[in-house]
């Protein structure tokens, strides 16, 4: 059994962790211009509950992609982080949000698990799978633009 998985859905039992993860992270400093730029662009995340699990509005874009992280090790699963995407017209896929929990950045406890580098990866392969996605743009820690490679069929 793998340690982590992947979500698209989290139960509302994790709210009060994800708006301390994505509204009050300690690590969140060290993008905090990146952030600040995004949010005056899009507008600010903000969590909404919808049939039982949580999801995230942002003013420009309305209802966005979420994917979450979450460690099968700690009972029960800790939320390790959270990315928040949307597919901006024609060819790209905008990643507009990326909150890891403390313990699960680079330097943090559990800065093994890769735990950014994995959820960027897995918003990759959707992206890799949507026909007409060539781009992926993150915002923070600086823009960046990655041309996409398409999986075989």
């Amino acid at each position: 059994m793998q340690r982590f998985f992947f979500s698209s859905v989290l139960p509302i039992a994790y709210r009060d962790e994800l708006e301390r993860i994505v509204f009050f992270n300690p690590e969140q400093e060290r993008v905090t211009e990146s952030v600040i730029d995004s949010v005056h662009r899009y507008g600010g995340p903000l969590i909404v509950e919808e049939n039982g699990i949580l999801r995230f509005r942002v003013p420009a874009f309305g209802q966005v992609q979420t994917l979450y992280a979450l460690d099968r090790g700690e009972q029960p699963a800790c939320l390790a982080g959270v990315v928040m995407y949307v597919r901006e017209p024609r060819d790209t896929m905008l990643v507009l949000h990326l909150a890891v929990h403390e313990d699960y950045v680079a330097n943090g406890v559990h800065g093994e698990a890769w735990v950014t580098p994995r959820l960027l990866a897995n918003v990759r392969g959707v992206c890799q799978r949507i026909r007409g996605i060539t781009c992926m743009r993150l915002l923070y820690p600086h823009e960046i633009h990655v041309r996409l490679d398409r999986l075989s069929a």
